[in-house]
Order: C-alpha cells, then sequence, then structure tokens
C-alpha cells in the first residue's frame, strides 16, 4: 500500500506544470516584461543609475492611427485594449495593427513603446519606462 501511494504522489509530482504567464496560448499578440522607474528628472538623468522595478498596473494598447486622429491620451486609455500587469509580466492576444504600449501614467509616444502585430505572431518586447516627478 505504501508503494502505491508513492507511486501516485509521484505520479502527481511529474504531471504538473508551472503556468507561465509570459507564454500564454494566443495566436497572435505580445508578451514580455515591464519595468517602472519614478524619481526627479532634474538635473538630467544618468541613466546607468536608474533602479527600474517591475511593474504592477494596467497596460494600455492604443492603435496608432487613433493617436494620429486624437491627442488626448486619457480619451485614448478609455477606448484602447488594456491588461493586468503582474510583477512586470504579461502577455495578451491583439487584432492585427500597430499600438503603443504605455502604462497607467506615463505618457511616451515613440518608436520604442511601439509595436506591430502580425497575424499568428506573437511578438516578445520587454520595455523600461521613466515617469519623471520633476522637471
Amino acid at each position: 500500500m505504501k508503494h502505491l501511494i508513492f507511486v501516485i504522489l509521484l505520479m502527481g509530482i511529474i504531471s504538473c506544470e508551472k503556468k507561465d504567464d509570459n507564454h500564454l496560448d494566443i495566436k497572435a499578440g505580445i508578451g514580455g516584461n515591464i519595468q517602472y522607474g519614478i524619481g526627479d528628472c532634474m538635473p538630467q538623468i544618468d541613466e546607468s543609475k536608474i533602479i527600474y522595478n517591475n511593474y504592477n498596473g494596467i497596460l494600455y494598447f492604443i492603435l496608432k492611427s487613433e493617436i494620429e486622429q486624437n491627442h488626448n491620451f486619457e480619451q485614448l486609455k478609455d477606448k484602447s485594449i488594456k491588461t493586468s500587469v503582474k510583477n512586470g509580466n504579461f502577455a495578451i492576444e491583439l487584432p492585427i495593427g500597430t499600438y503603443l504600449i504605455i502604462p497607467n501614467d506615463v505618457y511616451l509616444y515613440s518608436d520604442y513603446n511601439t509595436v506591430t502585430i502580425k497575424e499568428n505572431t506573437v511578438v516578445k518586447k520587454s520595455l523600461k519606462f521613466w515617469k519623471c516627478t520633476s522637471y
């Protein structure tokens, strides 16, 4: 009987999988890591001294075509696709298109945080965002 219990426990342990939120079964979209920092921007920041932490919060995916028509980020965020990020990791299925990726309180419109989603392609991208508390 002891051997049977041991074999059942062993089979249970072997069959267990760790679900990695960064590798969800998505057909077209993006996954990666977001790091975030906040602090003074005066004087100019020495990039090597910035401390980033894994981001926890909402991440927005705004269609680039929408930004070209409307520059009000708050309105754009209301209409955008969003996902919750925990400990920096995210993965989301997105329709084909070009998106601007921004966390909740950083407004950066750059090629750096732009991604193009193509059919049957999952993009891996890690980003760092810095929020200035003063200029």
